[in-house]
């Protein structure tokens, strides 16, 4: 009997992965922006009480409304440029973290 092996031409294609993250990340991401705004925005009055609180929140904050946006839009980009794959994939998830930060500092006060 005579047996064959598959060889890469007999294999089914090899697909590619484009390097994207999930579309979940980017709507997760685009909704924390106003409510990590708002809540930022607040904890401001919060500073006499709790001053090495806000003093991490104030840099979390202005880092959601500046930062994330542009990461988010960084992050969408292996779609046109797939050699950038990796990098956007690291901004996609590090946009969650501003504004998740923020938020769970303000929550805390």
């Amino acid at each position: 009997m005579h047996e064959t092996i598959p060889t890469l031409a007999d294999s089914t294609p090899i697909t590619r992965s484009t390097g994207t993250i999930p579309m979940w990340v980017t709507a997760a991401a685009l909704a924390l922006i106003p409510l990590a705004f708002t809540f930022g925005a607040l904890a401001g009055m919060a500073a006499d009480v709790h001053p090495q609180t806000v003093a991490v929140l104030t840099p979390c904050w202005w880092a959601s409304w500046t930062l994330t946006p542009l990461l988010v839009v960084f992050s969408r980009l292996p779609l046109r440029h797939p050699a950038l794959a990796a990098a956007c994939r690291w901004a996609g998830w590090g946009a969650l973290i501003p504004p998740a930060v923020t938020v769970l500092l303000a929550l805390g006060l």
